[in-house]
């Protein structure tokens, strides 16, 4: 049983009308639409489609130019630093550390929006992160620098940190990219276990069709910075649908698992 802890704000996201350019190069164009609390949402689409820059405005790391970003209810660029890190926990596709810490002190950083300036961790701190190193696989490497890490111990242990934040939202940029199989089920089923037993919001960014298949309840289907298809996931992932996104020319066949086969 993760270790209990009440959520104040509720899951949910708004994104209304926002335009958004890197330099002259325009991303996003009017785009809206929100999601409910408890949503698990696959963001799918080709590369350069929008899916990371879309997350990094979501997690406040890039201001759009116009339109309205609501998180929780409350408009995301009002929210403090402290505010939006109770809200939402951001696991980004690479990690830049600059400093170097144990992987413990390292899942200990997801506690920072609970404690004081200059305040030590208090024992409920040091229980949700023990908590959440054995959850993830993690408490045998509790001890070991991060640069000590292969880039799949790395990936787990952000994502452990995102746990121990325990925010009603939590947003992943493929996070499963550096993971062997069998660590890719273990974060999914960890990510789908939050999702169910404490209604977090989950939002990632993947390729894969059969792990969105198995378990997102929507997905987004993104193409040049356009939302091209939204909605429950076994009606968004058809053939018909991903070969529009993806302009696909070739013949091929989706199974009911989202494996994909050529025809």
């Amino acid at each position: 049983m993760f270790v209990s802890l009440h959520f104040k704000f509720k899951g949910v996201i708004r994104i209304s009308q926002i335009d958004f350019s890197y330099s002259q190069k325009k991303i996003f164009d009017g785009l809206s639409f929100s999601i409910a609390e408890g949503d698990f949402c696959a963001m799918i689409g080709p590369n350069g489609s929008g899916k990371t820059t879309l997350l990094k405005i979501l997690a406040g790391l890039l201001e759009v130019q116009s339109g309205k970003v609501e998180i929780c209810g409350k408009e995301r660029r009002s929210l403090s630093a402290v505010d939006c890190a109770k809200m939402m926990a951001y696991v980004a596709q690479k990690q830049n550390v600059v400093f170097d810490f144990s992987v413990f002190d390292t899942v200990m950083m997801g506690r920072f929006p609970y404690q004081k300036r200059w305040e030590n961790a208090t024992e409920h701190d040091r229980a949700i992160v023990a908590e959440v190193l054995n959850q993830t696989g993690l408490w045998k490497l509790k001890e070991r620098m991060f640069s000590q890490l292969s880039g799949g111990e790395a990936q787990r242990v952000m994502i452990a940190r995102a746990m121990a934040q325990q925010t009603p939202i939590i947003l992943l940029d493929e996070p499963l990219s550096n993971l062997d199989i069998s660590h890719q089920f273990e974060v999914m089923d960890l990510l789908q276990n939050l999702n169910k037993q404490k209604n977090t919001t989950i939002i990632i960014v993947m390729h894969d069709f059969s792990f969105a298949k198995l378990f997102a309840t929507k997905t987004m289907m993104l193409q040049n910075g356009e939302m091209r298809f939204f909605g429950p996931t076994n009606d968004v992932l058809t053939t018909e649908n991903i070969r529009a996104c993806f302009n696909l020319n070739t013949h091929f066949s989706l199974d009911s698992r989202g494996h994909v086969s050529r025809d």
